[in-house]
């Protein structure tokens, strides 16, 4: 990896971070407007919502990192061993999704 695609890598991370805790703030703030109640536990309720569903991708795409692949080729699946630093970049995406969603219980707590 050259260090322009880190650099590439890194700022599409934190873009989408970004763009994550902001649609979790706009959702709590519309759910604190349209139900009343407390705005910090509007925001904490988001937050803990974004974390389960993070853990449950990251759990999905934990599953699909194993030694075998479907592929399409002319519309049929098609069965293929994955590499193994495939496999790799497929563990690493599902834990740092689990760490996101842990992340996102953390601040749940924190908020609330």
């Amino acid at each position: 990896m050259t260090r322009d695609e880190l650099r590439a890598g890194l700022v599409r991370l934190a873009a989408a971070i970004v763009l994550g805790v902001a649609s979790a703030v706009v959702v709590g703030v519309a759910l604190w407007w349209f139900g009343g109640g407390s705005l910090s536990r509007a925001i904490a309720l988001t937050f803990s919502l974004a974390g389960a569903l993070l853990l449950l991708a990251g759990a999905a795409a934990g599953l699909d990192a194993g030694r075998l692949s479907m592929d399409r080729s002319a519309g049929k699946r098609v069965p293929r061993y994955t590499s193994k630093q495939e496999r790799r970049e497929r563990e690493l995406f599902a834990v740092g999704l689990m760490v996101a969603g842990v992340a996102s219980f953390v601040v749940s707590v924190m908020v609330g």
